[in-house]
This record gives structure tokens, sequence and C-alpha cells, in this order.
């Protein structure tokens, strides 16, 4: 029987927000956008180098909530034949459907490239795989998978990271966290890939973080 792995809980400070909708680069089809909550402005792109002066002045202030939209961890499973079943809470198709398996592929070296970049610039970034190290306090980033589908999407790239932004700030209005779509599994085990790109760019040391979920937001996910 599924429940849900972790409800929404309270943060210490607000957070500002950011998300890559993740695509070609060369074919124009990534667009990010970020809300500052210090300085209460917005910023948007398709180019995502322009990300990371902003990104960092952010965490300068508050924590970061990063979400990718990409698959950002897989279910390992007991049984072979259910190895590419969707997760638990996952909706209305499994992260290993086409478009799916695409972006996880194209999210690889995209958000390696990206922390790399961003330690370039700004060293004393601290990751969060787990929403429950975060706290908002600034210089800490809880990276996030966003599930933006359906009827949930935009008409542009940057309009589907909007989206997300915007239902993740309502939540840091109210120091809160959002809920994640993700339910307990039973036997089920993860590999996660933002925790195994920080691991190969020595940004975090915890070798067990590689096996953790992490957050998935959905713009439309009220439990």
């Amino acid at each position: 029987m599924s429940e849900t792995v972790m409800t929404n809980h309270l943060v210490a400070h607000h957070y500002s927000v950011c998300v890559i909708d993740i695509g070609s680069p060369k074919l124009g089809n990534l667009g990010w956008y970020l809300w500052d909550a210090t300085r209460q402005r917005v910023a948007s792109g398709d180019d995502l180098d322009a990300l990371f002066e902003p990104l960092i002045q952010a965490s300068d202030q508050s924590g970061v909530l990063l979400g990718l939209e990409a698959p950002l961890f897989v279910p390992i499973r007991q049984d072979l034949l259910l190895m590419t079943k969707a997760r638990a809470g996952e909706s209305p198709r499994p992260w290993s459907a086409g478009a799916g398996a695409q972006v996880l592929a194209m999210n690889l070296p995209i958000m390696t490239y990206l922390f790399q970049q961003l330690q370039i610039r700004q060293a004393n970034l601290s990751y969060c795989i787990e929403s429950t190290d975060f706290t908002a306090k600034p210089g800490q980033v809880l990276l996030f998978e966003a599930l933006v589908s359906g009827a949930n999407k935009g008409s542009s790239h940057i309009d589907d990271a909007k989206i997300m932004v915007d239902y993740c700030r309502s939540y840091s209005d109210q120091s809160q966290l959002p809920p994640t779509i993700l339910q307990h599994e039973a036997g089920t085990t993860f590999l996660n890939l933002a925790a195994c790109a920080l691991l190969h760019l020595g940004l975090i040391e915890t070798q067990a973080l590689s096996g953790c979920s992490s957050p998935i937001y959905r713009p439309d996910y009220r439990p």
C-alpha cells in the first residue's frame, strides 16, 4: 500500500525559487525562470549561462529551491519486469516514457554543467537532496524534480518554468515546502542522478545520497 513519502514542512525562512525546463540548448528548447524572494524580483530567459549571476545573487540572501524539469532519480525494484514502471504517485505518464527518457538523458550533461558553473562563481553553495535537510538559510539549494505536464503546461519553455515557480512561491510565502507527489513503495530503492553528478564534482560527500529520492513537485497537486 502506498503512502506519501513526505508532507510539506515548515522552513525557517522564505526562499527563492528557480526552475529550468530542460531541453536542447542548441535548438532553443530550454527555458528558465527565477523568483528572488529577498529582492522581490524575477528573471527569465532561454540562455542557461545568463541564469548564473541572478541565481547566485538570490542564494546570497536566501535559500533556493532549484527545480529541473527532468527525472532526477530512477526506481530500483526487485522485479526486473517492473523496472521501468512509474514511480508511486507519478502520473499520468511514467518517467521512462519517450519524453521522460529523452529529457533524462539530456539533463545529465546540462545538470552537471549547471553545477560546475555555479561552483566556479560561488563556492559556498550547499546542496540538499532530501527536503528534510533544507532550512532555507542563505546558500542552501534544495534540488527538486519539476513535473509540468498535461493541462499544467504553458505556451513556452519559459512559461512552463514560471508555472512551477509560481506554485512553489505560494508555499515560500507561508515558509513551507510544497508537498511531494512521490509515495512510499515497499521494496523500492532509488538511484539519484542529481546526487551522482554532485558526487562526481565533489560538491557533496555523502555517498548514501545517491540512493535517496528527491522531491517531485507538480503545480496542481493538493494532497
